[in-house]
């Protein structure tokens, strides 16, 4: 992640966290006299205004007379240009009776700051976060009344923006999955406003998905003693729910035995954001050698019952659509929604997710009439390749489909038959309420906490009840079983997959064209060990859709229980590299293929962007580190994992003589007995027992 300033500007400010001013070099640029740095710092918050000298005289020296006052502004303005190079002192104007800065010789961290918070995209949101040092002139003292209250003002409204700024990535970050990045912002905007009570019950939830019982109960009672304290009351209805349903997770010992005391070490882990940063700029570097494309939300300016966001699901399903052409690559759909709210182009968007690439649309629908505007503009030239509108009924939406498919796959890789779309697409739903209900679930099913889970069921159990024959409907059942499973019940060495197995079959044999049923139901049969099925769904699955980021993460945890695994590394590492903005069980499945292939140090390097994705993903750590001789650095993650296992013998979720080597070994259940051992030989290195 970069917070260079923009090419050309000779002077340099910081004025977040402190007073700096360096050359372009970085070479520091020594202004001893506090009024003259006051004076510079006034100036640079609005360079090219010019401003009288009477209003900073008043301003530095409110105290002095008139004469006095402008007599030392002259003074201080002299000292100025005495401390700056040279070279530097053109961006000081200055006439008779006013003084401004040259906009095109300096660049302060104010002005990066406000405008990368204003643009709003997911990188631009994390560089405002860098750029946010601390207050506005921190430690600037003693320079006249009115100017402190000047920089006092300023101060609280650049916090303000900074507040925002954590807010909008909390949110962005539980949106795509990023538990841990999530759990690290909301620590440090609890730190700066402990009275946001949305925010500790967002934290409880994150702990919650972690398995963290303890640090959830101590966040509620954070949140109970600062509402206390501060404003004497107590926390609202939604807060207390949250409570019990945390308690409930915690079986009493005895009738009136309060929850048994669970104690987490969760560290700030303060460099990981801009870690995953990183590591996202090298993997866009890394070039494809075929057409990327990322399909942007559908502008949806409809006016519907019940209304949610159509253009939203359009524009997935036409990236489901495309991700069927091996010739493509297909950005994630969850990656690419991140940007609907940012004031940025198609062109920018394109660019700052490293596509050659963007299919954009405008979408107008109403009970009776479906209006499409949609076009695909080559990044590089911002060239309109192709660009089309449609208009007609609302039921002819998913034939609109085939024909935007058809466009766009001619105009990036030759002539596509209309009978290879006819044969090849999913089923569409019989019912349009069927279809809402569906968008609602699995909208539901990407956020985090169980209530989020109950909400997901409730909708695809309505579509089901307006369509009985639209398979995604049952898909989405079938995953929030296993989601369910593997989130909040932990005790994975028993698998209650019989419901998720038979759904995902339903779901197969209605549409034998939707990959994700193919993967879910291959994934369900390798808890029942029935490899051979898994294995036949799973390749099914990346032949039918090669681009489905969800089923590549998927199916490289799975093929690599199977034993498959040049596929399975293959799928990780193209699930990582078309999701930038990816959940963090895509990096935790990853991270078993590239284990269970000897890649050690890149398992690491996948699962470090989140060592807590799932209950066994600190062990893969531990057990990578252990095959690379390096088992000091594994340690802290072994304890994690044993902290998760004493948790849930404390809780009775399984019987004590289960040993914590054997609940690991029983959460993958590796067909292979060769690769079972490799892993618990990893293990017992990494010095579990």
């Amino acid at each position: 992640m970069t917070t260079d300033y923009p090419l050309g500007h000779a002077l340099q400010l910081q004025l977040l966290g402190g007073f700096e001013c360096r050359l372009q070099t970085g070479a520091a640029i020594d202004i001893p006299h506090r009024k003259a740095r006051a004076l510079l710092a006034y100036l640079a918050t609005t360079p090219g205004r010019w401003v009288e000298r009477g209003l900073l005289a008043t301003l530095l020296w409110e105290d002095s007379g008139e004469a006095q006052a402008r007599a030392n502004l002259r003074k201080t303005l002299s000292r100025l240009r005495q401390a700056l190079p040279r070279d530097t002192q053109s961006c000081l104007r200055a006439d008779t009776s006013r003084i401004a800065l040259n906009p095109a010789g300096i660049a302060t961290d104010v002005h990066q700051f406000e405008r990368c918070a204003q643009t709003g995209t997911p990188e631009t949101l994390e560089q405002a976060d860098v750029l946010y040092r601390g207050g506005f002139l921190q430690g600037m003292t003693d320079c006249g009344p009115l100017f402190e209250e000047w920089a006092e003002t300023e101060r609280r409204r650049l916090d303000e923006l900074a507040l925002s700024v954590l807010q909008h990535l909390l949110d962005h970050f539980i949106a795509t999955g990023a538990i841990d990045r999530a759990i690290q912002v909301a620590i440090r905007l609890l730190g700066r406003d402990p009275l946001l009570e949305s925010v500790h019950r967002q934290l409880i939830e994150l702990y919650l998905q972690q398995d963290r019982i303890g640090s959830a109960l101590e966040q509620y009672r954070r949140c109970r003693d600062s509402l206390a304290c501060e404003l004497g009351i107590k926390p609202s209805a939604e807060t207390e729910r949250l409570k019990a349903l945390l308690q409930q997770q915690i079986p009493r010992s005895a009738a009136d035995a309060p929850p048994a005391p669970e104690t987490d070490d969760v560290p700030e882990r303060a460099t990981l954001i801009q870690s995953v940063a990183k590591a996202r700029e090298r993997s866009r570097s890394v070039l494809s050698a075929q057409p990327s494309i990322a399909v942007l939300c559908f502008a949806d300016g409809g006016i519907r019952e019940e209304r949610f966001p159509l253009g939203e699901s359009l524009a997935e399903d036409l990236a489901a659509a495309l991700g069927r052409f091996r010739e493509l690559d297909v950005l994630a759909p969850s990656t690419v929604f991140s940007y609907r709210d940012a004031a940025v182009s198609a062109q920018q968007i394109g660019a700052e997710l490293g596509v050659a690439y963007v299919c954009e649309g405008h979408l107008r629908t109403t009970s009776e009439h479906t209006a499409i505007s949609i076009c695909l503009i080559e990044v590089a030239s911002s060239k309109q390749l192709w660009a089309e509108r449609y208009d007609g009924d609302p039921a002819r939406l998913f034939l609109l489909q085939d024909e935007i498919i058809r466009q766009i796959g001619s105009t990036l890789i030759g002539r596509i038959e209309h009978a290879w779309l006819a044969t090849a697409r999913r089923k569409p739903p019989r019912d349009w309420q069927a279809y809402d209900f569906w968008l609602r679930g699995r909208s539901a099913l990407r956020r985090p906490g169980i209530a989020a889970l109950e909400e997901a069921r409730r909708c695809f159990q309505q579509a089901l009840a307006r369509d009985p024959h639209f398979a995604r409907a049952y898909v989405g059942l079938a995953m929030t079983q296993l989601s369910e499973w593997g989130c909040f019940s932990w005790n994975h060495w028993v698998f209650p997959g019989a419901d998720a197995l038979d759904l995902a079959q339903k779901a197969v044999t209605l549409d034998d064209h939707d990959h994700q049923a193919h993967c879910i139901l291959g994934m369900a049969q390798i808890y029942k060990r029935d490899y051979e099925g898994a294995r036949y769904r799973l390749l099914r699955a990346l032949e039918l859709n090669p681009n489905d980021t969800d089923v590549l993460a998927h199916a490289a945890a799975g093929l690599a229980l199977i034993g498959e695994h040049d596929i399975a590394v293959d799928a990780g590492r193209r699930a990582l590299r078309l999701t930038p903005h990816y959940p963090e069980w895509y990096a935790a499945f990853a991270g078993i293929a590239l284990f269970s292939a000897h890649f050690y140090e890149e398992a690491i390097m996948a699962m470090m962007a989140a060592p807590e994705a799932l209950c066994n993903t600190p062990a893969f750590i531990a057990a990578s580190y252990a095959y690379l001789g390096q088992e000091n650095q594994g340690i802290y993650y072994r304890d994690t994992v044993r902290r998760h296992y004493h948790n849930q013998v404390a809780r009775g979720q399984f019987p004590p003589q289960l040993s914590c080597i054997d609940w690991l070994l029983a959460l993958d259940p590796f067909q292979r007995p060769a690769d079972l051992e490799h892993y618990a030989n990893g293990l017992r290195r990494a010095g579990f027992e």
